[in-house]
């Protein structure tokens, strides 16, 4: 049988992306993993992040990406921002393993369940190298949604955040279409037979 979709969205909530989009499969003991080397800085009410990146298998419909190594960056972070470093490191470690970048995961350790204006212009970035790239959102904190798994609404919401050139946080008009900025996947599913491996850049000299 198929794995579960991630991110059910309950009544009222943003609508999932569905059909176009090939399957991504993520383990959730990779999250759990994220949230242990997170957990010194969600203590401090300070934002980590990681990036996920992994492999594309054969199939139907274009093959199905795998999520395979958590990759967790030299980085600064804050209550409500973090930014990655050297990201040359990241770099080097995609290309050494063959890995695509699939998407990244952070946490919000005091705010809700959502992104933010800063975040969807990651996204942005991710899901325009890659349209089945994805956020993760892990918000301890947030009793109704503790981890969240997005992506920019197509066309939308991509084209919007493309267009806009603001910085830091602001607000972000209605898109052209009427769609939500952003939604629920529902192209990525838990599969629990899913092994991988955790890369921490941090650990290694001048890491953040």
């Amino acid at each position: 049988p198929a794995p579960p979709a991630l991110g059910a969205a309950p009544p009222g909530a943003a609508p999932r992306s569905r059909g176009g989009l090939r399957e991504v499969h993520l383990s959730a003991s990779l999250l759990d993993d994220f949230l242990r080397y997170a957990a010194s800085n969600t203590r401090a009410n300070v934002e980590t992040c990681g990036i996920l990146a992994g492999v594309l298998g054969d199939g139907a419909a274009g093959g199905t990406f795998t999520i395979t190594t958590l990759i967790l960056p030299h980085q600064t972070g804050t209550s409500d921002t973090v930014t990655t470093l050297a990201e040359e490191d990241v770099f080097a470690v995609q290309d050494a393993r063959g890995l695509y970048p699939l998407g990244w995961v952070h946490t919000h350790p005091s705010q809700a369940c959502f992104l933010s204006s800063v975040d969807v212009h990651t996204q942005c970035g991710y899901q325009t190298m890659l349209d089945e790239a994805l956020a993760v959102v892990c918000a301890p904190r947030d009793a109704g949604r503790r981890c969240g798994v997005f992506r920019l609404s197509t066309p939308g919401g991509l084209k919007l955040v493309q267009r806009c050139d603001a910085r830091g946080f602001h607000p972000h008009p209605p898109t052209a279409t009427g769609q939500a900025l952003y939604e629920l996947c529902g192209h990525v599913y838990l599969n629990g037979r899913l092994r991988h491996d955790v890369v921490d850049l941090r650990r290694q000299e001048g890491g953040g």
